[in-house]
């Protein structure tokens, strides 16, 4: 897994076709949530891997993409995804983010529909106060007394009831394995994220719902999705998953995601 230098700042990725996408394939990036890394993605790949490139970043501040005090921001990660398809080469991409990820995929098919050629937003958060406020009491916990608490208390308060053990301890791993100074920081990015206008998405639009998601509730994944311009958009909803849905589910995700691919383009 190699590093790459966008922006001024180390990222860590892999690449499953680093020679370019197979005949007829498309290229995704993907971009993940809050407390995770790339890795939160493995379990779903092989459902694309064998026709399509994927490509997957530590974003800045996150697992192996190491913090270094620069200021960071929706924005700013959009930017990075960007830089990332310059530096490779990559004219277009399907974008697919979970949870803050989501944020990033949203902005970029609003603003960035050049580059984009689908998005998959999987319990994409929606900018309101009250996930702004719970935002900055996470990066004060964050600063203040590390990841240890927040290991031990996200892994079970925010997934479904049929989330598995093993899960859990996947989930609690992510986080744990976080530096706090940067998981703080993409705290703050959430809290300050950018009003998004979902109407000028108008490429193929694939969102991903879990029925018992309380950090991206239900109400405000179909606040986003009605709003989204697209021709071509489809709304799925798994049952008794919470947010964490490419570990609670990875199948029944890399399933939906291929099936769509296969049905849009």
């Amino acid at each position: 897994m190699p590093f790459i230098s966008v922006n001024n700042h180390q990222l860590h990725y892999a690449d499953s076709h680093p020679d370019g996408a197979p005949a007829n394939g498309l290229t995704f990036f993907f971009i993940h949530g809050l407390g995770s890394s790339q890795n939160y993605y493995f379990p779903l790949l092989l459902y694309l891997t064998s026709q399509h490139r994927c490509i997957t970043a530590d974003t800045y501040g996150s697992g192996r993409s190491t913090y270094t005090d620069q200021s960071v921001s929706i924005g700013s990660i959009a930017a990075d995804v960007i830089g990332f398809l310059d530096a490779l080469n990559i004219p277009q991409a399907v974008v697919v983010g979970h949870s803050m990820g989501g944020l990033v995929v949203t902005l970029l098919g609003s603003e960035h529909a050049d580059r984009v050629k689908g998005v998959v937003a999987i319990g994409p958060t929606h900018p309101s106060e009250t996930l702004a406020s719970v935002m900055r009491k996470r990066s004060e916990t964050a600063a203040e007394s590390g990841m240890e608490s927040l290991a031990n208390s996200i892994p079970y308060q925010a997934t479904g009831s049929t989330a598995s053990p093993l899960a859990s301890s996947f989930i609690r791993e992510l986080v744990l394995g976080q530096n706090p100074k940067g998981y703080a920081a993409l705290c703050q990015a959430i809290a300050n994220a950018p009003t998004i206008d979902y109407s000028a998405i108008q490429v193929p639009f694939l969102l991903i719902a879990g029925e018992e998601d309380k950090s991206a509730s239900l109400e405000g994944c179909q606040y986003i999705f009605s709003r989204v311009s697209s021709a071509n958009k489809k709304m799925e909803v798994l049952p008794q998953v919470g947010h964490w849905h490419c570990i609670e589910a990875p199948d029944t995700v890399g399933k939906t995601i291929a099936e769509f691919v296969k049905a849009s383009f």
